[in-house]
């Protein structure tokens, strides 16, 4: 089991595939859906290839990209180098624990506290007894978040508010499954900052900077929640996972302008709503992630994503909790953005994935050798099937 701290009030700049971004400010006027963070311009919510495509279509050009850079370095598996701290580079399947136990000084006074459960062959009251001791040596009290250690998009991710909740979060897991029980964060603001540092530069840089706005209908008057759901070709995908979270409301019908969330977990596959928001990166935000990402062994690239109690505090680099740390396999979040084209999302990955295989291939020169094939399809493999045995989301 492993305990962290609870953030604190704290303060604090290659390759050219990402300039700085400059600062500013987004427009005041727009949806209030989260208390800290900008208003939700009235743009479309999800870019077009979101609504219209599936995920394996839109990801054929990102694989042909990702081959032609494999043929240009002689690797397939090159990025897992890139981070040769983190199992497989964060690539695929890696522990999410494991990452931030990577974290030095001052990235652990950011941290969300968690405590690291085996779900084992125990009865659920059983395993809930032994939650419950780790989450007091750890400090931790209700409400917490649910999460597999192998998770990702937002799979198998609860909000456990009493013993109640965590018995049964783990009654239907499965033996094998590793889970985290984090502090739940209540600042509502949400985003994710995607840091570069080449193994040449001394200093780093955030090269993505997204918000990110819980799942969410906006009531009519009219129509109910269930209503709403369905009429929304991106929420009606996953409308059972939101009936189950607000089986209270389903039925309601929300007031005009009455903004409802859907989820507490917030990921593309969800139907979260992402904006780019790079032009307000400060120099004081940067120099503090660039602090924190120098700290952990080994790590150039990555996404930390994070929870703040205001875009203001944020944007001077205090009064935010770093809630997961993804590695080599993670995306730039702005990519999202309603506004976006496709064009503009597959310069964004073209962009990314050069950034990646070129710090691949300076660490493989440093001598650090990529994850074989076999082994990160057996992580996939893994995490598949982990997957299929997650909790339930809500």
């Amino acid at each position: 089991m492993t305990k962290r701290h609870d953030p604190r009030h704290t303060a604090s700049q290659s390759t050219p595939a990402f300039a700085a971004p400059a600062t500013g400010s987004l427009p005041a006027k727009g949806l209030h859906v989260h208390d800290g963070m900008p208003r939700l311009d009235p743009a479309p919510r999800y870019p077009w290839f979101k609504r219209n495509l599936s995920d394996p279509f839109f990801y054929l050009v990102p694989g042909l990209m990702w081959l032609a850079l494999a043929l240009r370095h002689g690797s397939l598996s090159l990025p897992s180098a890139a981070n040769p701290g983190m199992e497989a580079g964060g690539l695929w399947g890696e522990s999410k624990s494991q990452g931030l136990e990577l974290f030095g000084p001052g990235g652990q006074r950011h941290l969300a506290a968690y405590v690291r459960l085996e779900r084992g062959n125990d009865s659920g009251e059983a395993a809930s007894g032994r939650a419950l001791a780790a989450m007091a040596v750890a400090g931790l009290a209700f409400p917490v978040v649910g999460k597999p250690d192998r998770g990702y998009q937002g799979w198998g991710v609860r909000k456990l508010m009493d013993d109640r909740d965590l018995r049964d979060y783990l009654i239907p897991a499965r033996p094998e499954l590793t889970l985290l029980l984090q502090k739940l964060i209540d600042w509502q603001g949400e985003a994710g900052i995607f840091y570069i540092r080449h193994p040449d530069e001394a200093q780093g840089r955030i090269a993505s900077f997204a918000l990110n706005y819980a799942p969410h209908v906006v009531g009519d008057g009219q129509g109910r929640v269930a209503d709403l759901v369905r009429a929304d070709p991106v929420l009606r995908q996953n409308a059972e996972i939101y009936r189950a979270r607000n089986r209270g409301r389903w039925q309601a019908v929300p007031d005009k302008g009455e903004v409802v969330i859907l989820t507490n977990a917030r990921s593309a596959r969800l139907g979260a709503v992402y904006r780019d928001a790079a032009h307000m990166v400060t120099p004081e935000l940067e120099a503090c992630i660039d602090n924190i990402a120098r700290e952990i062994p080994g790590f150039h690239f990555g996404r930390f994503d994070i929870r703040f109690r205001s875009i203001g505090a944020l944007l001077q680099g205090r009064d935010f909790c770093i809630v997961e740390l993804n590695g080599a396999g993670a995306e730039m979040l702005h990519l999202w953005d309603g506004r976006k084209s496709t064009l503009e999302a597959y310069r964004t990955l073209w962009g990314q994935y050069r950034a990646l295989f070129s710090i691949g291939a300076e660490m493989r020169r440093q001598g650090h050798h990529p994850t074989g094939l076999r082994e990160l399809l057996r992580l996939q493999r893994r995490q598949e099937k982990l997957r299929r045995s997650y909790p339930p989301t809500s």
